[in-house]
Protein backbone atom coordinates (compact mmCIF):
# COMPACT_ATOMS: atom_id res chain seq x y z
CA UNK A 1 0.00 0.00 0.00
CA UNK A 2 3.33 2.06 1.01
CA UNK A 3 4.88 1.74 -2.18
CA UNK A 4 1.30 2.32 -4.21
CA UNK A 5 1.08 5.60 -2.44
CA UNK A 6 4.58 6.44 -3.32
CA UNK A 7 4.05 5.47 -6.77
CA UNK A 8 0.99 7.46 -6.91
CA UNK A 9 2.69 10.66 -5.51
CA UNK A 10 5.65 10.44 -7.88
CA UNK A 11 3.41 9.89 -11.32
CA UNK A 12 1.27 13.30 -9.77
CA UNK A 13 4.85 15.30 -8.75
CA UNK A 14 6.00 14.08 -12.73
CA UNK A 15 3.30 15.44 -13.95
CA UNK A 16 3.71 18.60 -11.88
CA UNK A 17 6.88 19.09 -13.10
CA UNK A 18 6.05 18.30 -16.88
CA UNK A 19 3.55 20.97 -16.89
CA UNK A 20 5.56 23.84 -15.05
CA UNK A 21 8.21 22.95 -17.99
CA UNK A 22 5.30 23.26 -20.44
CA UNK A 23 4.04 26.71 -19.32
CA UNK A 24 7.95 27.67 -19.08
CA UNK A 25 8.66 27.09 -22.46
CA UNK A 26 5.59 28.30 -23.79
CA UNK A 27 6.68 31.73 -21.83
CA UNK A 28 10.10 31.32 -23.65
CA UNK A 29 8.39 30.65 -27.02
CA UNK A 30 6.56 33.82 -26.28
CA UNK A 31 9.20 35.37 -25.16
CA UNK A 32 11.51 35.54 -28.16
CA UNK A 33 9.25 35.99 -30.53
CA UNK A 34 10.39 39.28 -33.04
CA UNK A 35 8.14 42.21 -33.77
CA UNK A 36 8.09 43.96 -36.47
CA UNK A 37 7.52 48.02 -37.48
CA UNK A 38 7.80 50.08 -40.57
CA UNK A 39 7.72 53.78 -41.28
CA UNK A 40 9.15 55.50 -44.03
CA UNK A 41 12.42 57.43 -43.86
CA UNK A 42 11.63 61.48 -44.83
CA UNK A 43 15.15 62.73 -44.74
CA UNK A 44 16.27 65.42 -46.21
CA UNK A 45 13.23 67.21 -45.77
CA UNK A 46 12.24 66.17 -41.93
CA UNK A 47 13.78 64.05 -39.35
CA UNK A 48 10.63 62.48 -38.68
CA UNK A 49 9.77 59.25 -39.90
CA UNK A 50 6.07 58.33 -41.58
CA UNK A 51 4.31 55.38 -40.69
CA UNK A 52 4.20 52.75 -42.98
CA UNK A 53 0.77 52.67 -45.07
CA UNK A 54 -1.81 50.25 -43.74
CA UNK A 55 -2.37 46.78 -46.13
CA UNK A 56 1.19 47.38 -47.48
CA UNK A 57 2.98 44.42 -47.99
CA UNK A 58 6.66 43.63 -47.17
CA UNK A 59 8.89 40.72 -47.62
CA UNK A 60 11.38 40.43 -44.56
CA UNK A 61 15.03 38.48 -44.52
CA UNK A 62 17.28 37.60 -41.77
CA UNK A 63 20.64 36.76 -41.44
CA UNK A 64 23.20 36.37 -38.80
CA UNK A 65 24.47 39.31 -37.77
CA UNK A 66 27.52 40.66 -39.43
CA UNK A 67 27.08 37.69 -42.72
CA UNK A 68 27.02 39.12 -46.06
CA UNK A 69 23.79 38.07 -48.00
CA UNK A 70 25.66 37.24 -50.66
CA UNK A 71 27.80 34.24 -48.76
CA UNK A 72 25.65 33.37 -46.64
CA UNK A 73 21.86 31.73 -46.18
CA UNK A 74 18.54 32.99 -44.98
CA UNK A 75 17.77 32.01 -41.17
CA UNK A 76 14.93 29.58 -41.09
CA UNK A 77 11.64 30.90 -41.61
CA UNK A 78 12.17 33.61 -43.94
CA UNK A 79 12.06 35.25 -46.34
CA UNK A 80 8.35 35.91 -44.56
CA UNK A 81 5.85 37.51 -45.91
CA UNK A 82 4.01 40.12 -43.82
CA UNK A 83 1.19 42.81 -44.16
CA UNK A 84 1.03 46.49 -42.59
CA UNK A 85 -1.90 47.21 -39.89
CA UNK A 86 -2.12 50.20 -37.77
CA UNK A 87 0.88 52.37 -35.98
CA UNK A 88 3.02 51.11 -38.53
CA UNK A 89 2.92 47.49 -36.91
CA UNK A 90 4.15 44.50 -38.88
CA UNK A 91 2.18 41.27 -39.00
CA UNK A 92 4.02 38.14 -40.61
CA UNK A 93 2.18 35.47 -41.85
CA UNK A 94 3.59 33.34 -39.10
CA UNK A 95 5.65 34.29 -35.86
CA UNK A 96 8.97 33.88 -36.12
CA UNK A 97 11.06 32.61 -33.35
CA UNK A 98 14.73 32.37 -32.84
CA UNK A 99 17.06 30.86 -31.45
CA UNK A 100 19.53 33.23 -29.19
CA UNK A 101 22.08 35.04 -31.23
CA UNK A 102 21.99 38.50 -33.32
CA UNK A 103 20.36 39.02 -36.54
CA UNK A 104 20.44 41.55 -39.68
CA UNK A 105 16.86 41.82 -40.67
CA UNK A 106 16.33 43.54 -44.43
CA UNK A 107 12.67 44.02 -45.57
CA UNK A 108 11.89 44.71 -49.41
CA UNK A 109 8.18 45.89 -50.59
CA UNK A 110 6.71 47.99 -53.58
CA UNK A 111 4.23 50.13 -51.69
CA UNK A 112 1.26 48.55 -52.31
CA UNK A 113 -0.51 45.98 -51.24
CA UNK A 114 0.60 43.18 -53.24
CA UNK A 115 4.13 41.66 -52.06
CA UNK A 116 7.22 42.93 -54.13
CA UNK A 117 7.74 38.64 -55.66
CA UNK A 118 11.36 39.34 -55.71
CA UNK A 119 13.31 36.18 -55.32
CA UNK A 120 17.42 36.92 -53.86
CA UNK A 121 20.03 34.53 -55.42
CA UNK A 122 23.15 35.16 -53.91
CA UNK A 123 21.99 38.61 -52.34
CA UNK A 124 20.92 39.64 -55.96
CA UNK A 125 17.04 39.71 -57.22
CA UNK A 126 16.04 38.96 -60.20
CA UNK A 127 14.87 41.88 -63.08
CA UNK A 128 13.38 44.91 -61.72
CA UNK A 129 11.26 46.55 -64.16
CA UNK A 130 9.91 50.80 -64.34
CA UNK A 131 6.62 51.65 -62.90
CA UNK A 132 7.16 50.22 -59.73
CA UNK A 133 7.93 51.92 -56.13
CA UNK A 134 10.80 49.61 -54.74
CA UNK A 135 11.54 50.18 -51.16
CA UNK A 136 14.07 48.59 -48.99
CA UNK A 137 14.72 48.69 -45.07
CA UNK A 138 17.38 46.95 -42.83
CA UNK A 139 17.92 46.32 -39.16
CA UNK A 140 21.32 45.33 -37.92
CA UNK A 141 21.91 43.30 -34.93
CA UNK A 142 18.88 42.40 -33.56
CA UNK A 143 18.51 40.11 -30.52
CA UNK A 144 15.79 36.76 -30.24
CA UNK A 145 12.62 38.21 -29.52
CA UNK A 146 13.66 41.78 -30.23
CA UNK A 147 11.68 44.45 -32.23
CA UNK A 148 12.81 44.60 -35.53
CA UNK A 149 12.30 48.60 -36.64
CA UNK A 150 12.28 48.98 -40.62
CA UNK A 151 12.60 52.59 -42.04
CA UNK A 152 12.26 52.24 -45.96
CA UNK A 153 13.65 54.10 -48.45
CA UNK A 154 12.76 54.50 -52.18
CA UNK A 155 15.50 52.73 -54.07
CA UNK A 156 13.45 53.65 -57.96
CA UNK A 157 13.25 57.23 -59.70
CA UNK A 158 10.68 59.12 -59.57
CA UNK A 159 9.68 61.69 -62.15
CA UNK A 160 6.76 64.35 -62.07
CA UNK A 161 5.68 67.02 -64.78
CA UNK A 162 3.22 69.47 -63.98
CA UNK A 163 1.59 71.36 -67.08
CA UNK A 164 0.33 75.24 -66.40
CA UNK A 165 -1.18 78.16 -68.47
CA UNK A 166 1.23 80.75 -69.32
CA UNK A 167 0.68 84.15 -70.92
CA UNK A 168 -2.01 84.59 -73.32
CA UNK A 169 -3.36 80.48 -72.73
CA UNK A 170 -6.57 79.85 -71.02
CA UNK A 171 -8.84 76.55 -71.03
CA UNK A 172 -5.35 74.20 -71.35
CA UNK A 173 -6.24 70.44 -71.92
CA UNK A 174 -3.21 68.14 -71.40
CA UNK A 175 -3.56 64.88 -73.57
CA UNK A 176 -1.02 62.93 -73.04
CA UNK A 177 2.28 63.44 -71.67
CA UNK A 178 5.22 61.11 -73.12
CA UNK A 179 9.05 60.59 -71.43
CA UNK A 180 11.73 57.70 -72.90
CA UNK A 181 12.31 56.64 -69.22
CA UNK A 182 15.74 54.11 -68.22
CA UNK A 183 15.42 50.88 -70.28
CA UNK A 184 15.09 47.76 -67.80
CA UNK A 185 17.89 44.97 -68.58
CA UNK A 186 19.30 42.04 -67.05
CA UNK A 187 21.57 44.02 -65.22
CA UNK A 188 18.97 45.67 -63.72
CA UNK A 189 18.80 44.30 -60.16
CA UNK A 190 18.83 45.33 -56.12
CA UNK A 191 21.63 44.41 -53.81
CA UNK A 192 19.99 42.92 -50.67
CA UNK A 193 22.68 44.61 -48.60
CA UNK A 194 22.34 47.81 -49.45
CA UNK A 195 19.42 47.99 -51.31
CA UNK A 196 21.51 49.58 -54.39
CA UNK A 197 19.78 49.17 -57.93
CA UNK A 198 22.04 48.89 -60.44
CA UNK A 199 21.90 52.19 -62.77
CA UNK A 200 20.01 51.12 -66.12
CA UNK A 201 22.33 52.47 -69.41
CA UNK A 202 20.11 53.02 -71.69
CA UNK A 203 16.59 55.12 -72.28
CA UNK A 204 13.55 53.14 -73.70
CA UNK A 205 11.01 53.96 -76.34
CA UNK A 206 8.85 57.19 -75.40
CA UNK A 207 5.93 55.83 -72.82
CA UNK A 208 3.21 57.48 -71.68
CA UNK A 209 3.26 59.05 -68.24
CA UNK A 210 0.61 58.40 -66.00
CA UNK A 211 -1.98 61.41 -65.94
CA UNK A 212 -3.82 63.19 -63.18
CA UNK A 213 -5.60 66.64 -64.70
CA UNK A 214 -2.75 68.75 -65.99
CA UNK A 215 0.66 66.58 -64.06
CA UNK A 216 2.33 63.36 -65.42
CA UNK A 217 3.56 60.81 -62.84
CA UNK A 218 6.17 57.85 -63.39
CA UNK A 219 8.29 55.74 -61.12
CA UNK A 220 11.43 54.25 -63.47
CA UNK A 221 14.85 52.83 -62.51
CA UNK A 222 17.72 54.69 -61.78
CA UNK A 223 19.97 55.80 -65.14
CA UNK A 224 23.31 56.66 -65.93
CA UNK A 225 23.70 60.19 -66.93
CA UNK A 226 21.53 60.14 -70.46
CA UNK A 227 19.37 62.76 -72.12
CA UNK A 228 15.46 61.93 -71.68
CA UNK A 229 12.79 62.67 -74.61
CA UNK A 230 9.54 64.21 -73.74
CA UNK A 231 6.95 64.85 -75.89
CA UNK A 232 3.54 66.71 -74.63
CA UNK A 233 0.06 67.07 -75.97
CA UNK A 234 -2.33 69.65 -75.32
CA UNK A 235 -5.57 71.36 -76.23
CA UNK A 236 -6.14 75.12 -75.66
CA UNK A 237 -6.94 78.00 -76.47
CA UNK A 238 -3.80 80.81 -77.45
CA UNK A 239 -4.18 83.98 -78.29
CA UNK A 240 -8.31 83.61 -78.47
CA UNK A 241 -8.25 80.67 -81.02
CA UNK A 242 -8.77 76.96 -80.13
CA UNK A 243 -6.37 74.52 -81.06
CA UNK A 244 -6.39 71.00 -80.74
CA UNK A 245 -3.60 68.19 -80.66
CA UNK A 246 -0.52 70.99 -80.32
CA UNK A 247 2.33 68.71 -79.83
CA UNK A 248 5.56 69.85 -78.30
CA UNK A 249 8.74 68.04 -78.22
CA UNK A 250 12.13 68.43 -76.33
CA UNK A 251 15.75 66.75 -74.69
CA UNK A 252 16.52 67.17 -71.22
CA UNK A 253 20.36 67.76 -71.12
CA UNK A 254 22.06 64.34 -69.98
CA UNK A 255 21.95 64.04 -66.16
CA UNK A 256 22.46 60.71 -63.88
CA UNK A 257 18.76 60.01 -62.14
CA UNK A 258 19.55 59.16 -58.79
CA UNK A 259 18.07 56.32 -56.52
CA UNK A 260 15.41 57.31 -54.33
CA UNK A 261 15.32 60.71 -56.14
CA UNK A 262 11.88 62.24 -56.56
CA UNK A 263 12.42 65.09 -59.73
CA UNK A 264 9.96 67.07 -60.46
CA UNK A 265 9.24 69.65 -63.33
CA UNK A 266 7.08 72.62 -64.09
CA UNK A 267 5.94 73.96 -67.66
CA UNK A 268 4.13 77.14 -69.02
CA UNK A 269 2.25 76.53 -71.85
CA UNK A 270 2.53 80.04 -73.69
CA UNK A 271 1.51 80.87 -77.66
CA UNK A 272 5.11 79.95 -79.38
CA UNK A 273 6.48 77.30 -76.68
CA UNK A 274 6.36 75.73 -73.34
CA UNK A 275 9.53 76.40 -71.11
CA UNK A 276 10.47 74.13 -68.34
CA UNK A 277 11.09 75.96 -64.71
CA UNK A 278 13.14 75.31 -61.72
CA UNK A 279 10.88 73.03 -59.21
CA UNK A 280 10.83 72.73 -55.78
CA UNK A 281 10.53 68.64 -54.41
CA UNK A 282 9.13 68.04 -51.44
CA UNK A 283 9.05 63.82 -51.33
CA UNK A 284 11.96 61.65 -51.14
CA UNK A 285 15.74 63.08 -51.94
CA UNK A 286 15.19 66.90 -53.22
CA UNK A 287 16.57 67.14 -56.90
CA UNK A 288 16.44 70.21 -59.17
CA UNK A 289 16.45 69.89 -62.80
CA UNK A 290 17.67 72.69 -65.06
CA UNK A 291 15.45 74.95 -67.01
CA UNK A 292 14.59 73.87 -70.54
CA UNK A 293 12.75 74.89 -73.40
CA UNK A 294 9.72 72.70 -75.57
CA UNK A 295 9.45 73.78 -79.09
CA UNK A 296 6.71 72.67 -81.54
Amino acid sequence: MKNLKNYGLAIITIALLWSCQKEENVVRRENSEVQFFACYNNLPNTKATTTFTTSNKATIYACIAAAVPSSTTFVSGTPLEATSQAGGVLTPTTPLYLPKGSYDFYSVANNTNVAAGLTFTSGVSGQLSNNIDYLWAKAPAVSEGGIVNFTYNHKAVSLEINVAEGTGVSSLEVISIKITPSKPNTSSTMNLATGTITPSTQKDVATAMELSGKKGIMVMLPMQSISLDIEVVVNAIIGGTQVNNKKYVATITPMVYIEGTYYKLNLSVDAKEITFLEAQVEDWTTQTISATTLNE
